[in-house]
Parts: C-alpha cells; sequence; structure tokens
C-alpha cells in the first residue's frame, strides 16, 4: 500500500501530488477540497475533532465539509465519535488499536494520527504533501515534532516517507529582538534554506 497525505498548506506544484501512480491512496484531512478539488478520487478522509467542538469553532468549514461528503459520498470519512448519520460512509477512527503500538499515546495532531494509522495498515510508502505545522495558528507547538516523530517510526518499520511542499526535517530557531508588534515588521518565519 502506498499513501499520499494531503495537508492544506500551500502546495507550490499541485501536478506532483497526483504524480504518484493508480496504485496510491489519497488521503484527505479536514476541509482542503474547499481550496482546490482534485484531479483523482480520495481514497479516504478525515476530520479528527470532536463533532460538538466543530458546531462551536468550525461552522463555515464543517458545513462545506458536509455538503462535500453528501456529493463524494463514496469517500470513508474516519471521525474520532460517530456525527450521528451526518456524513455518509462515516468510518469511527481506530484510536485503540494505534495506542498499542510503540509511544501510541504520543499524538499532538491529525497528521501523526495519519502516518501511525497508514503504518498499521501497512503502508510501504507515504508522501506528504502541503502540511505546515511549524508556527500556524491553532496548532500544538508539539505537532511538528510529534509528525516528524511518527514519520521516523515509519521509516523504522521499512515504510519510505517522502515529503514535498511541507515545513517537515528542518532546524528551527527561536529569534529574541526588540522589535514592537505593529510598529515593526518581521517575517513570522525567516527562511535561510
Amino acid at each position: 500500500m502506498k499513501i499520499v497525505i494531503v495537508g492544506g498548506y500551500p502546495i507550490q506544484d499541485r501536478a506532483a501530488v497526483y504524480e504518484h501512480g493508480e496504485d496510491w491512496e489519497y488521503w484527505g484531512i479536514n476541509a482542503i477540497h474547499i481550496d482546490w478539488l482534485p484531479v483523482r478520487k480520495w481514497s479516504r478522509w478525515f476530520n479528527l475533532h470532536h463533532y460538538k467542538t466543530l458546531k462551536t469553532e468550525w461552522k463555515h468549514g464543517l458545513a462545506a465539509e458536509i455538503a462535500w461528503h453528501h456529493i463524494h459520498n463514496n469517500v470513508p470519512c474516519y471521525v474520532l465519535e460517530s456525527w450521528d448519520g451526518i456524513i455518509p460512509n462515516e468510518r469511527i477512527f481506530p484510536r485503540k488499536k494505534l495506542e498499542r503500538m510503540s509511544r501510541g499515546w504520543y499524538h499532538c495532531g491529525s497528521f501523526d494520527w495519519m502516518v501511525a494509522y497508514a503504518v498499521s495498515l501497512g503502508a510501504e510508502e507515504i508522501a506528504l504533501h502541503g502540511i505546515g505545522l511549524a508556527m500556524e495558528s491553532g496548532e500544538p507547538m508539539s505537532a511538528h515534532a510529534c509528525l516528524e516523530y511518527w514519520c521516523g517510526y515509519a521509516e523504522g518499520k521499512g515504510c519510505k516517507v517522502t515529503t514535498k511542499d511541507c515545513n517537515l526535517f528542518y532546524n528551527w530557531h527561536l529569534v529574541r529582538d526588540h522589535k514592537a508588534y505593529g510598529y515593526d515588521d518581521w517575517d513570522m518565519i525567516e527562511d535561510r534554506t
């Protein structure tokens, strides 16, 4: 099994997402399909947040995602707990199974859960596209390191992991200065690569 996991971070070369062969599964997350629709059919979809939280904190995205699933009802959607029939082809994410893996309790974001799940399914190769997690708001500080851990775990199990248009496997630095917010300009990320 070979898997492409697509995130919502800006992808410079969208054609590269589809360069993988016909035998690859394409996994999407949350409502990334709002920004651009895929050329090929998605294999699996994931929304690993509590439905109650989504209803209060992500109303617009939730409505778009529900509508998308009613059109693309052949794509299984993995959720934490049942959404009580709101989306077709709902699947409960197998958390307990994954927690039996080494450090299976260590998860800080959806992508690391997805990589762990891919490994549990016996993935031979995982290609990650459009995953930021560096300093985006709303992401836990540990999400970046946690995803890198699970990529290393996958590689340790013999699964090849590649990244494109991702902020993974870089050396990140904290910067201290005397700039005043709102008055002095600075970039959130100073890219020295």
